[in-house]
């Protein structure tokens, strides 16, 4: 039966023990239906082969079910990893992406408004958020839709227009610290990103939080006992180095990224317990612990907003900001 073009609506409904106008939403509106009916009717989608006529509902509907995201130079493999996931989440539900090369926010924007005179966009999917970032105005300004992998870190952070998802960072690297506390280091330094990367300020916080509720240091302490610096492995390295020289005893570094954590491995030789942040091959390799991001959580948390707001369900059916836990990896 898989891949019959005989296979309907109605086949699904009846596989699923739904009515027709639930698989109708889950397909074009699946922020109306209950997550746990959602996987159902998804899952008979899946065992019957069944192919929606996105053709005759792009038509219908007026839209062309494509979503814009911007690929900046020197992404992290994160966002690779983000975007493979992505691609799986909406091919399950019959949209497709646009990619779109960007350097900067001015640059993006300037990509925005050139694919919306030129493209037929639905909406689109911001990255790389920064401080009082120009964007969401820009596209609230010309009535696009959008969400935001990241929060705004500015005026934008709690406005309701606002949509975006991010991962709780401060709360990672906090747990990742009393990890180490619980399991006897006492002289942990942080190497993190420099002061204007609100995500970089966010995480230092979740290390002084758990050093500070610990009692193991004073906030002044803690001064000499962090470097922030830019996000490469020769930059961990000089961090370590510094570190060592004002802490000569250091027993764990905690770490922003897993490539700065890469430097500081290669500069002390692996001699101290390391810990990094995304859960990337090198972590895995080099064998420290990390933190990984719910990736697909993130993705479909992104179009679900996506598609609750071009639908016109309201607010009160998906979240407008959405902060999720990250994971451990002790490794």
């Amino acid at each position: 039966m898989p891949d019959s073009p005989l296979v309907t609506i109605k086949d699904v409904a009846r596989d699923a023990g739904v009515s027709a106008q639930t698989v109708s939403n889950v397909i074009n509106t699946p922020a109306k239906v209950r997550p746990a009916t959602r996987q159902l009717v998804l899952a008979s989608i899946q065992k019957l082969g069944y192919k929606p006529n996105a053709s005759a509902r792009r038509l219908r509907t007026s839209r062309s079910d494509t979503v814009a995201l911007g690929i900046h130079a020197g992404d992290s493999p994160i966002f690779d990893r983000f975007l493979h996931t992505l691609a799986a989440e909406t091919d399950t539900r019959d949209l497709r992406i646009l990619l779109y090369k960007t350097d900067t926010p001015a640059d993006e924007i300037t990509h925005c408004e050139s694919l919306l005179a030129t493209a037929d966009v639905d909406a689109f999917i911001l990255t790389d958020v920064i401080f009082n970032d120009p964007r969401p105005g820009w596209l609230r300004e010309h009535y696009q839709t959008f969400a935001l992998f990241g929060r705004p870190w500015g005026a934008d952070v709690n406005n309701p227009d606002v949509a975006w998802v991010d991962v709780d960072g401060r709360d990672g690297i906090r747990r990742m610290t009393q990890h180490l506390i619980l399991h006897g280091h006492r002289n942990i330094v942080f190497v993190g990103w420099r002061e204007d990367s609100s995500t970089g300020q966010d995480r230092l916080a979740g290390w002084r939080n758990a050093m500070t509720d610990a009692r193991i240091r004073t906030t002044e302490q803690l001064e000499s006992m962090f470097v922030l610096t830019n996000d490469d492995m020769a930059s961990g390295q000089q961090a370590y180095r510094a570190l060592q020289q004002a802490n000569p005893d250091i027993d764990a570094v905690v770490c922003v990224s897993d490539t700065i954590a890469a430097g500081v491995y290669m500069e002390s030789h692996g001699d101290v317990t390391i810990t990094g942040f995304d859960d990337t091959p090198i972590s895995r390799s080099l064998n420290f612990s990390s933190i990984a991001q719910p990736l697909h959580d993130i993705a479909t948390a992104i179009l679900d907003s996506i598609q609750s707001q071009r639908s016109g369900c309201g607010t009160d059916a998906t979240p407008t900001h959405m902060l999720l836990p990250p994971k451990l990896i002790i490794r």
